[in-house]
């Protein structure tokens, strides 16, 4: 019986490889989720903000070590769950990919309802488009992927250029030139700002701009060709034992990349250069990071067990799915409750987002440890389970029970 798409991680390492995980795969996807609240919390609690501050202060750093890069972590772990289906398809004698375009489509239709119900800057329905391409690119041998992925880097990187060029073009004509801060403003990004006007005002405002992703300058466009390259080298290092003990010069040379090459270039061009090729360092550079932090917990699981805090972010990554979407409601909720208050509005910003990104994580995790004691799924990895097996026809979802 299929799983849900790309999220359900327990389905996928059972199917592909019966009676073991890969416990560095859910601490991974762990990571990545609440990487990414670390990076989207600052939209969040802007009612805290000094606009004119953009140095490189604490705060600064704060919102530029996340930035892009857990992002590019998620993007990854994408990737590698695709591998996983596609081996788990082709050890079991069936066709690919078969049926999986299914999964694809309900991805996009989940990106979409986040979209219009909670929050716009959502990157499922890009990944849904790219893990739709890459389901048939993965059937080339491994070395006709790597120029596939060569392909999608060039023309990401010919796009990043245009970006470029495009601000530039802007800073010149007297239009607004971009923010330095490594995380903008809502309306920065073209989005509707999450903590004014009514929820229903929102979700008609999100309603009506519905096209403007799909265009480009939009981060959907600027995701989606760079995700196709991060999709296939996850699925290739995967493929190639980057969690295996005997591959600790591959992990090496990814981490010596990503923190010794990647991390300080992603440093440089967000505070050094020009506002306008900030771009550069979330879509680029610091996805460059995202192989350094994969490959030091690859490591990190070849030598030594999980601890407790391994373990307890484990259960954020098997429910990743259901965490992923409980933190968009939840910081939605947030700015339009305790983050647009007065009080918060006068606490540094740093000490503001501190506390609600601590705040919706304990959330996460306290909610993903206690609903993994009594059942097997998520609550969203289960409704992904039925939808999947009613679109599929492949009978009945198992109900998820206790254990």
């Amino acid at each position: 019986m299929s799983s849900p798409p790309l999220l359900d991680p327990a389905a996928e390492e059972r199917s592909s490889d019966p009676g073991r995980r890969l416990a560095a795969l859910d601490v991974l996807r762990g990571i990545a989720i609440l990487g990414t609240l670390a990076s989207n919390i600052w939209i969040f609690t802007t009612a805290a903000r000094d606009p004119s501050d953009h140095g490189p202060d604490l705060a600064g750093l704060a919102q530029w070590f996340p930035n892009g890069k857990f992002l590019g972590l998620l993007t990854i772990m994408f990737g590698i769950g695709l591998a996983i289906q596609h081996r788990s398809a082709v050890r079991r004698g069936k066709r690919w990919p078969g049926k999986y375009p299914i999964r694809c489509l309900l991805l996009f239709i989940d990106g979409l309802l986040n979209y219009i119900l909670v929050v716009q800057f959502d990157v499922l329905r890009a990944y849904a488009v790219v893990a739709f391409v890459v389901a048939f690119l993965v059937l080339f041998a491994d070395r006709f992927q790597i120029w596939f992925a060569l392909l999608f880097m060039v023309i990401h990187d010919g796009y990043m250029a245009h970006l470029s060029l495009s601000s530039q073009d802007s800073a010149s004509d007297g239009s607004a030139r971009p923010s330095r801060t490594p995380n903008p403003e809502p309306e920065a990004m073209g989005h509707a700002d999450p903590a004014t006007g009514t929820w229903w005002d929102l979700v008609l405002s999100n309603l009506r701009s519905f096209p403007e992703p799909l265009i480009v300058n939009a981060e959907f466009t600027t995701v989606v060709f760079m995700a196709g390259a991060l999709f296939l080298v996850g699925g290739l290092l995967y493929r190639h034992g980057v969690f295996e003990p005997h591959r600790r010069k591959l992990r090496y040379v990814l981490m010596v990349a990503g923190f010794g090459l990647a991390l300080p270039l992603d440093f440089v061009t967000t505070y050094f250069l020009a506002p306008e090729h900030g771009h550069w360092a979330r879509y680029f550079f610091a996805w460059g990071v995202s192989f350094g932090l994969l490959a030091l917990v690859a490591e990190y699981a070849v030598r030594r067990e999980f601890g407790r805090v391994g373990r307890t972010v484990s259960h954020v990554g098997r429910m990743a799915l259901s965490c992923y979407l409980l933190q968009n409601i939840l910081g939605v909720l947030g700015s339009r409750t305790f983050f647009d208050q007065p009080w918060f509005a006068q606490l540094p910003h740093l000490a503001a987002t501190t506390v609600a990104m601590v705040s919706i994580s304990a959330i996460l995790i306290a909610f993903s440890w206690l609903w993994l004691r009594h059942f097997d799924r998520g609550p969203a990895e289960w409704l992904w389970h039925v939808m999947y097996n009613f679109l599929a026809r492949e009978g009945p979802a198992a109900p998820t029970v206790p254990r």
